[in-house]
């Protein structure tokens, strides 16, 4: 049977709401399913369309088929959680569904993304800087090697490289993307160099100034250091006012992966942690990480007005950019894309209607969980505390009769806790074999009471399995 138009768009938007309301604490996170299950719930394509009732159908096992990231105990990942303003800010985009490339066909939110993009400016303290909003934070760190590249030889762009001996700097806790980005850019994964950590997962600066005079010496040429603001496992941030010292030296640009770490800058009381952040060249930040928006909503950042423009430049301009009232707001000449979606709007309508300070309040929300989590992994003899940073608080689960090894029976723990459903949570593996929960807190839904029970089925299962 098929409906008129708008009775379908009621339906799913009547099944969407539910949805939302559902995705409470009396509901799981997610219904384990084997792929085989799955496989057979999902129909194969066919010659002949279907029915709007079979759609709708269709969508409810979608959804009820899905990890409810939404949901309050959805802890698994560096993003979470549900804003309605978001929210709607991502339908609105997607109905609007422009192109970003130029001010023509994207008027109003090429304003809304240079008005935002001049608000983060100010916060990191890039006075005469630009920026323009990427596919996520491992983009951001790839458009930093690139400007890193253009900065020490504009003309590489057009020539390719002249040698490969550049080198890239990263903590050994760095994200991955940096490894791709070396690949992508021609750098070569051998030459992206990891200089190592202290126990709290931070850069060692003596270690990079010393791995960098070595390499000099060796004939490499160091072109971009990467710290880190909020590394991915243990949520460290790199001592940036050294090493941008360091950089300053060598004449290097330096680029701080802020992806995660982002939201201490909508914090009064974690402010420090952005200490000397206005003395990198560039910065990534993420808002669908600890600001609740949906994917994906990136931004790269950097005091160098020109470099965008000067390092993806290239074509166009005989369908695309032309000459025309306003065509010095085109941003296509400065992104790596040329489609580009109008993520802006979820994080504008999320902003104008918390306001800076209602950020804050959120933001400073999601540290209060994280000590409180921290307290009670500290006090119960059954947990080992391994580390707490930002907003990671990383721990195992100790048997107290198995004669399993405590990085077994924490993975064991956490498989039995996937199983249930009621909640999800990640681990993480060092490299000398350590294995733990790695518990963040990125989703404004979370609170104190799901810490609660969350710890509480850790606690049973370890119980559980404990014989």
């Amino acid at each position: 049977m098929f409906h008129s138009r708008d009775e379908f768009l009621n339906d799913v938007f009547l099944t969407l709401r539910n949805y939302i309301h559902e995705s409470a604490d009396n509901h799981p996170v997610i219904k384990v399913c084997p792929v085989e299950k799955i496989k057979e719930l999902l129909p194969s394509i066919s010659s002949d369309g279907v029915s709007e009732d079979a759609l709708l159908k269709e969508i409810e096992v979608i959804l009820d088929h899905s990890v409810k990231t939404i949901h309050p105990m959805f802890l698994n990942q560096l993003f979470g959680g549900f804003d309605k303003t978001a929210w709607v800010g991502e339908v609105i985009a997607s109905l609007l569904n422009p192109t970003m490339a130029t001010f023509e066909i994207a008027p109003v939110l090429t304003v809304i993304e240079k008005k935002v993009v001049f608000e983060l400016l100010k916060m990191m303290g890039f006075d005469r800087g630009e920026g323009v909003m990427v596919t996520g934070g491992s983009n951001s760190n790839l458009l930093a090697m690139l400007c890193a590249r253009t900065e020490y030889g504009p003309n590489i762009r057009l020539t390719g490289f002249g040698h490969n001996r550049f080198r890239v700097y990263v903590s050994s806790e760095a994200h991955y993307s940096f490894d791709k980005a070396a690949n992508i850019t021609g750098i070569g994964t051998q030459n992206l160099v990891q200089i190592p950590t202290n126990e709290s997962g931070e850069m060692i600066p003596e270690e990079l100034e010393r791995i960098i005079s070595a390499d000099l010496k060796e004939g490499y040429v160091p072109i971009m250091v990467g710290a880190t603001f909020g590394t991915t496992v243990m949520g460290a941030f790199d001592p940036v006012v050294k090493i941008a010292k360091i950089c300053e030296t060598f004449k290097v640009w330096l680029h701080v992966d802020a992806a995660w770490g982002g939201g201490a800058l909508f914090s009064k009381r974690f402010a420090h942690l952005f200490k000397g952040i206005e003395l990198a060249d560039s910065v990534a930040f993420d808002a669908h990480k600890t600001m609740g928006t949906p994917l994906i909503t990136s931004f790269f950042l950097t005091k160098h007005a020109g470099i965008l423009k000067n390092t993806n430049r290239g074509g166009g301009s005989e369908y695309l950019f032309h000459e025309y009232d306003n065509s010095e707001w085109d941003t296509g000449t400065y992104s790596l894309q040329c489609g580009r979606r109008a993520d802006i709007l979820k994080f504008w309508l999320l902003w104008r209607a918390h306001g800076t300070e209602g950020l804050i309040k959120r933001t400073e929300h999601l540290f209060d969980l994280a000590e409180y989590a921290r307290l009670i992994v500290s006090k119960n003899p059954r947990f080992k505390y391994i580390s707490s940073n930002y907003l990671n608080l990383c721990f195992q689960v100790v048997p107290f009769r198995s004669k399993m090894d405590v990085n077994t029976f924490t993975l064991n723990v956490r498989k039995s806790l996937v199983k249930e459903g009621k909640s999800l949570v990640n681990y993480a593996k060092r490299s000398d074999g350590t294995i733990f929960f790695r518990l963040v807190f990125p989703n404004h839904q979370t609170q104190s009471s799901h810490i609660d029970v969350l710890m509480q089925s850790i606690l049973e299962i370890a119980d559980g399995l404990d014989v």
